[in-house]
This record gives structure tokens, C-alpha cells and sequence, in this order.
């Protein structure tokens, strides 16, 4: 006869995007790696500096690694939804960096740096579609994406990483390989009825996690941040 074991409690690590985590058992799993994809307008960069803010408002560190705008950019952005950026930077709370593209290594070595010097527990990286600038071959792209996702998970932060999808694309990555080796994704969309664009968020992937199922609306708000409505749903074809 078998015993029953009791089940392994896992730790939630919560996102604090409102009505976000009632769609993932209340947060992301701890140190985990989460794809975020979407196509451009659909709130990515902003979905991640929510994530990022709500940890160092909470006692969690986080480091935002910006591959395509500046820094200043990126925290004027934040600024923008009233969150407490200058402070938390003072706290060393929150680190906005932007590495040259020039080396993959040295990217490496930017994102060990940067979570060693605070302690991160977050982190996020904008975008992964960029990685392509380091190599010609496509060979080479998808072998220095398995070896980020070695550091990533190496780092022990829980992370999201940012991808691009084209308009006329229907897979969920740039490369076709990035969702195969992360432990959850994320898509959102910008969906057009009649003349009227709206947005929606979708979990795809999510590791030992009983997670929606369902596209749901999602909103923008400034100030405050990205809005989920878990118990609404978006009926569209794709």
C-alpha cells in the first residue's frame, strides 16, 4: 500500500499587479523564470516595472536591466504612475541599468554585478529579442539563450525576461525556443474590434501552478499601474 504524502508547499512570490495573481495561486513561484511576450503597445515594459516596484515597496530588491531605452527613460516612465523610483534608488531598492551591446559576456557580467551589489530578488531584462545584436548565426542566438537562461536561474532572483512578437506572428517568442526552456509565459495582446483597440493578458505556461486558462482584460492606469480583471474574459481569435 502507498502512502499518501503531503503535498509540497510552494513559495509564491506575489507579482502585486492588481487582480494578476488570482489567475497564478497568488504569485509566480519562487525563482522562477517568466517569459513576457507581447507585441509592441501591449504594456510589457510596464507590466514588468509593476512586478519590479511592488517587491521593493515589499522588503525585495529588484534590478531592471534595459537593453533598448536609456535608464533616464525608463525611470521617467516609472515616475509617471507615481511610483517612488528616487527613493527606492536611494534605499537601493531598485537598480535601473543599461549595458552597452556590444559583448555577450560582458552582458553576463552586468547581470551578475547588478544583482550581487543589491541583494536582488527581482529582476528584469528588456528585452531578450536584442540578443540577437551579439551573433550572425542563429545557431549562436539560440545557444546564448540557453546559456541566459543558465545565469538567470543561477542568479536565484525571480524573473521576468521581455520578448517581442511581430504583428503577424502567432508563436510566442522571437527565436521559437525561449518558451521551451522558462518556467511560465505570459502573453499580452492588443486586440482591435470594430475601431477600438483594448488590451488582454494570457498565461500560456506556468510550472506548479494551476493557472487561468482564459484571456482576460487588461488595463493601463496612470497613476497606479497595470490592472487584470480576472473575473471578465476576452472572446477574440487569434
Amino acid at each position: 500500500m502507498i502512502e499518501d504524502e503531503t503535498p509540497v508547499e510552494l513559495t509564491r512570490i506575489p507579482t502585486g499587479i492588481t487582480g494578476f495573481d488570482e489567475l497564478i495561486d497568488g504569485g509566480f513561484p519562487e525563482k522562477a523564470l517568466v517569459l513576457l511576450a507581447g507585441s509592441t503597445g501591449t504594456g510589457k515594459s510596464t507590466f514588468a516595472m509593476n512586478f519590479l516596484v511592488h517587491g521593493a515597496l515589499n522588503g525585495e530588491p529588484g534590478v531592471y536591466v534595459s537593453l533598448e531605452e536609456a535608464a533616464q527613460e525608463n525611470e521617467t516612465q516609472m515616475k509617471l504612475f507615481g511610483w517612488p523610483i528616487e527613493r527606492l534608488k536611494k534605499e537601493k531598492k531598485i537598480m535601473i541599468t543599461q549595458p552597452e551591446l556590444y559583448d555577450f559576456d560582458k552582458l553576463i557580467t552586468h547581470l551578475e554585478d547588478s544583482v550581487t551589489k543589491i541583494g536582488a530578488k527581482r529582476l528584469v531584462l528588456d528585452s531578450i529579442s536584442l540578443i540577437s545584436m551579439y551573433f550572425k548565426d542563429e545557431f549562436k542566438v539560440r545557444r546564448a539563450l540557453l546559456d541566459l537562461e543558465k545565469t538567470l536561474k543561477n542568479l536565484g532572483c525571480t524573473t521576468i525576461a521581455i520578448t517581442e512578437i511581430r504583428e503577424d506572428k502567432k508563436g510566442v517568442s522571437t527565436y521559437g525556443v525561449e518558451e521551451f526552456v522558462v518556467d511560465g509565459v505570459v502573453v499580452l495582446y492588443f486586440i482591435k474590434k470594430e475601431n477600438v483597440f483594448s488590451r488582454a493578458i494570457a498565461i500560456r505556461k506556468m510550472r506548479s501552478t494551476n493557472h487561468s486558462l482564459k484571456i482576460h482584460p487588461m488595463q493601463i492606469a496612470r497613476p497606479g499601474g497595470v490592472i487584470i480583471y480576472p473575473g471578465e474574459e476576452v472572446f477574440t481569435e487569434f
